[in-house]
């Protein structure tokens, strides 16, 4: 069940980073967020640029240095659906990339457990106790982040700033969401079907080590967006509700 289980939690990484991103997009001042997530910006676009290459999508403009028109446009790819999916979905693996890559840099500051979750009935039951795995999954990864993080050590916080950038930074445009999710979906269901029809890739080392490693990515990911998530609706909310009580004091008089 380890296909379902990482097409559940991509999707869910899809839909918090661009909450997040959004909410602050919108809320903050947008020169400081976009400077501060630069790094991940071009990884994001770089990855979409190098799938295009790869596909052989042509690549109508890419700009990775001005203010005011970040970003890539490229022709409708070859194979619509397929490569569509495939250049969508770069930026993900491309900063999760970086995400592991910086980790192992730092030597492995927070040590997070990438165990493949157990093997679960194909039943309506059984999408549920999936659901509860990566639900406690993510909660012990973030205990663990907890626990092990210590403000004092560099590598600690360069960590975490890094954690922040290329998780926000995995953040798709409105319009790449539908391919990404029936992506994940549609061969989340190929290999659990290949897996049943005999054909064990997990068997294979280089197949197994990617998954566990994305696995363990995309847990942390998941406990790194969701507390971004609740803490940016919180300050939200606090300041809603100090404007609400005093923001409009002295109309009254």
């Amino acid at each position: 069940m380890i296909y379902f289980s990482l097409a559940i939690g991509l999707i869910l990484v899809i839909f918090l980073s661009f909450s997040t991103y959004g909410l602050w997009t919108k809320y903050a001042n947008t020169k400081t967020i976009h400077g501060f997530l630069f790094p991940g910006t071009i990884v994001h676009e770089l990855s979409h640029a190098l799938l295009c290459l790869i596909t052989g999508t042509t690549i109508k403009e890419l700009n990775l240095f001005t203010s005011n028109s970040t970003g890539i446009k490229y022709d409708k790819p070859k194979i619509p659906f397929l490569f569509d999916f495939i250049i969508t979905a770069a930026p993900i693996f491309g900063c999760a990339f970086f995400i592991a890559f910086i980790s192992k840099i730092l030597a492995n500051p927070i040590h997070i457990n990438n165990t493949f979750p157990k093997e679960i009935d194909f039943t309506f039951r059984g999408f549920f106790d999936l659901i509860q795995h990566l639900l406690d999954t993510v909660w012990i990864t973030l205990n663990s982040f907890k626990s092990q993080f210590d403000i004092e050590n560099i590598r600690h916080i360069f960590f975490v700033l890094a954690l922040i950038v290329f998780t926000i930074s995995m953040a798709p445009h409105k319009q790449d969401i539908k391919h990404l999710v029936l992506g994940f979906s549609i061969f989340s269901l190929i290999f659990f079907f290949l897996e049943k029809a005999g054909i064990h890739l997990l068997k294979d080392k280089g197949w197994s080590f990617f998954l566990k490693e994305l696995w363990a990515v995309t847990t942390l990911t998941i406990s790194v967006l969701a507390t971004l998530l609740f803490i940016t609706l919180t300050i939200m909310g606090l300041i809603k509700g100090y404007r609400l009580t005093f923001g409009h004091k002295g109309s009254n008089k």
